[in-house]
């Protein structure tokens, strides 16, 4: 693996050359500055105006930005346990809605009628052991009618899997077994609304394991129903997990105590589905993590019921699945750089839809880096090597901002190894504002898009100096 993997390579994408060039130039321009105001993307009017037709032009198409996309993960899972993690996001662009033309890839949103915003339901590819950031599985990108009628005229429940909304669950799982068909065992993961009887009929086999959070109590083939059988099972193991500091929402760093059951349920198939050649019975596994702290708020206690096809055979194997059902934060973040304080694609000035949804594709690569500093400073062996991440140039800049930031006291100095991205993460954090105190948790991905800001100000600033020192 290496730096290559992670930056867009947008030769041939159009079959116009000088659209290539122009498309790679604003990937890079979002690499260094994370944003979506256009003018502020670009050196000059010019540019900007390039870029405009750019994300206008229908030979920059979604489909081809897509595969580009994920067709770089796939050499990077040969041989590799994937976990893949989805959700969906809306983009609402409605602070823009006098600028927007009609009928222009935006739809109906979930809290309104207006026909400002679309959907994001990507697959985020992490490695299983290290939760490493790989890349993108698949992305589904679309909108609602701007006059859908509502669900119960249109017998939503009646209606078959392929033409609801929630196939999109099933839809980018399978467009992301073919993306990793290189890897070792894949586990989908999703939260409440992949909690679909078809989905646990049709997605999992030997090689392609789900990991969902249950969204309903459901009928067993015994008389009893899921939740109360869940919850009638015995605690099979205690154990303790590190929840991080979260200043947002005024909480402190604690560990909790959580207890852990697990057993094995044979699910009925819903009365919707019986004219379907869905099978009567669907055997899956349950895992219930419950926090069981002294002294924490019943809202703030952790409480997950989830269901896998994994085989749970001890408290370990079911520890692992509430391990990794806690990678999904990491989609979560996805979406938080997308927005407001971000990349804040919410604030674009872009008059059409179509190309919102494009500038948001090519940001999506662009900000894989703020994940991987994220993710890379909680683990304890430091993260990816520095070079798949940075420059030799950010490194050199990077090295030398390391050493004015440092205080004279250990806990005030950067105590990660030089050549990891956790090392990286220390200096581009105090560069967005974070103090450098462990105990104050890690710096959050809004400070490193901040800090990443200033560090490319400050690259720009050491290339000026060079130009004129040799002019």
């Amino acid at each position: 693996m290496s730096l290559s993997h992670f930056i867009a390579d947008y030769k041939g994408l159009t079959g116009d050359k000088r659209l290539d060039a122009r498309a790679q130039a604003l990937w890079q321009s979002l690499s260094k500055n994370p944003g979506s105001v256009i003018s502020r993307l670009s050196a000059d009017r010019a540019g900007q105006v390039a870029y405009y037709r750019l994300l206008e032009n229908e030979k920059l198409s979604e489909q081809n930005l897509i595969e580009e996309l994920t067709c770089r993960v796939s050499p990077l899972v040969s041989g590799r346990d994937i976990l893949c993690v989805q959700d969906t996001s809306e983009v609402n662009v409605s602070s823009n809605k006098n600028r927007l033309r009609p009928n222009s890839g935006l739809g109906q949103s979930d809290n309104a009628d207006n026909a400002t915003c679309f959907k994001l339901h990507p697959g985020l590819v992490l490695d299983a052991q290290s939760l490493c950031p790989l890349g993108f599985s698949a992305i589904k990108i679309f909108h609602r009618s701007e006059q859908q009628t509502d669900r119960f005229v249109r017998k939503y429940k009646k209606l078959p899997i392929e033409v609801k909304e929630s196939y999109k669950w099933i839809e980018v799982t399978e467009a992301s077994k073919k993306t990793l068909e290189q890897a070792g065992h894949i586990t989908f993961i999703q939260d409440r609304e992949g909690d679909i009887y078809e989905q646990f009929a049709s997605v999992p086999d030997d090689k392609h394991h789900l990991l969902i959070r249950s969204r309903t109590t459901r009928n067993l083939d015994s008389e009893s129903d899921l939740y109360t059988a869940m919850e009638a099972l015995p605690v099979a193991g205690y154990y303790t997990i590190e929840v991080s500091a979260d200043k947002r929402k005024n909480k402190k760093k604690r560990i909790a105590q959580m207890a852990i059951c697990y057993g094995t349920f044979r699910i009925k198939r819903p009365a919707n589905l019986n004219k379907t050649d869905y099978p009567e019975y669907i055997a899956v596994n349950g895992v219930w993590a419950q926090e069981v702290t002294d002294g924490v708020g019943d809202t703030e206690l952790i409480n997950w019921k989830l269901l896998t096809t994994h085989e749970i055979n001890n408290c370990e194997d079911a520890i692992k699945m509430v391990e990794w059902y806690g990678a999904r934060w990491y989609i979560e973040q996805i979406f938080r750089l997308l927005k407001h304080q971000g990349f804040g694609i919410e604030d674009t000035q872009l008059e059409s839809g179509w190309a919102i949804r494009k500038l948001v594709l090519m940001q999506l690569s662009a900000l894989l880096k703020i994940l991987q500093m994220n993710i890379a400073y909680n683990d304890p062996e430091g993260g990816q090597p520095i070079e798949e991440v940075f420059t030799q140039q950010e490194i050199e800049v990077l090295t030398t901002l390391n050493n004015r930031l440092q205080g004279k006291k250990a806990k005030t100095q950067n105590q990660h190894n030089p050549s990891t991205t956790a090392w990286a993460t220390w200096v581009i954090g105090r560069l967005g504002g974070w103090k450098g105190y462990d105990s104050l948790g890690p710096p959050g991905v809004i400070c490193l898009k901040r800090g990443l800001d200033r560090l490319s100000h400050i690259i720009k600033g050491v290339n000026l100096a060079k130009d004129m020192c040799t002019g």
